[in-house]
């Protein structure tokens, strides 16, 4: 029996790009192969999801850079579109939970539908790919190159959906995210890109922050101390010299950036130490590109996202991002 579902066309009120005979979806889960020209699908049995201002979501699923389905939650204004979209990406590890609040929640979701823009949540894969150093027992949980293609994949699919102007596309992540979105920005054009409190950043000025007596949460301390051991030296002498030890970070990608940057990081960010992101951008600058900060005193790690709850620094980082995704979605 076929692992797949016929959907009847024009089904949802999202609008999906389907067949005169319906879209295939996946009923299987994230494991059963991907069927060619599917980028973003509804979920098997999934339903519309009405919200009180007028938009519509639904549970969905996007096609991966290998053709593996990872969970997502696509939303978007009333009305017919095209409009502009943002891709969203969550912090922590793979969690359904999490994409699908992502999607439905206030902040900044619900802004942007107001601000007339599709959203589209997504989702990492579990993975299992730990490096080990056989000099020590240490295990350097990577954050490996198949988590940005899948989200370079998902990018492409948002692009073509019917109701998205694939010209206008920007993305946001936090934490983890804001890692993955930091290596997107240099493999794609986009309209432009926000990271919040993005972890784990950049090794080296992590480095340079505990040399500074920078209050920083005790395992990103161990991230650092765990890349000495992978890489096989000192993170200041790694400095010197970052192509000859293969390392790479955000940062030796800055010269690739391909659009506009907002950081939202808060000063008492123990994940992500302010002092990071500064160097980040005063490089970007150096270089030409364009980058904007809010970093308010007071912006514990998830304050972007409302966790654990929301504060006034949520509301303004919130309205920082959609003037800022509004001004590059201007044409």
């Amino acid at each position: 029996m076929s692992t797949f579902k016929r959907i009847a066309a024009g089904a949802s009120m999202l609008g999906w790009a389907m067949p005169a005979a319906g879209i295939e979806t996946n009923e299987a889960g994230a494991d059963s192969p991907a069927q060619p020209g599917v980028g973003v699908r509804p979920l098997a049995d999934s339903e519309d999801e009405p919200f009180p201002d007028g938009s519509t979501g639904r549970i969905s699923e996007f096609r991966g850079c290998e053709g593996t389905y990872l969970p997502a939650y696509v939303r978007k204004p009333k009305g017919d579109g095209p409009f502009p979209a943002v891709v969203l990406l969550h912090g922590g590890a793979v969690s359904k939970e999490a994409t699908y609040g992502t999607g439905r929640g206030q902040w900044p979701a619900a802004h942007f539908i107001a601000a007339g823009w599709a959203i589209v949540a997504i989702d990492y894969r579990p993975t299992k790919a730990p490096l080990t150093n056989p000099a020590g027992a240490v295990v350097f949980p990577s954050l490996p190159p198949i988590e940005w293609n899948d989200t370079l994949a998902a990018i492409g699919a948002v692009r073509s959906l019917p109701f998205v102007d694939g010209k206008r596309v920007a993305v946001m992540g936090g934490s983890h995210g804001g890692y993955v979105m930091s290596k997107v920005v240099s493999r794609t054009d986009l309209s432009c890109a926000i990271f919040c409190a993005p972890a784990i950043f950049d090794l080296i000025e992590l480095s340079k922050a505990m040399e500074q007596g920078v209050n920083m949460a005790q395992v990103i301390k161990n991230k650092v101390a765990e890349g000495e051991q992978k890489y096989g030296a000192p993170m200041a002498v790694i400095a010197r010299n970052p192509a000859a030890y293969g390392y790479e970070s955000a940062m030796t990608e800055a010269a690739n950036v391909r659009c506009p940057i907002l950081i939202i990081n808060g000063r008492n960010d123990h994940a992500s130490p302010v002092s990071v992101m500064q160097a980040y951008v005063d490089k970007l600058h150096a270089l030409g590109k364009e980058a904007e900060t809010y970093f308010p005193d007071n912006g514990p790690h998830g304050f972007y996202w409302g966790i654990k709850t929301p504060i006034p620094e949520t509301e303004e980082s919130t309205k920082r991002a959609v003037a800022f995704i509004r001004k590059h979605f201007a044409p």
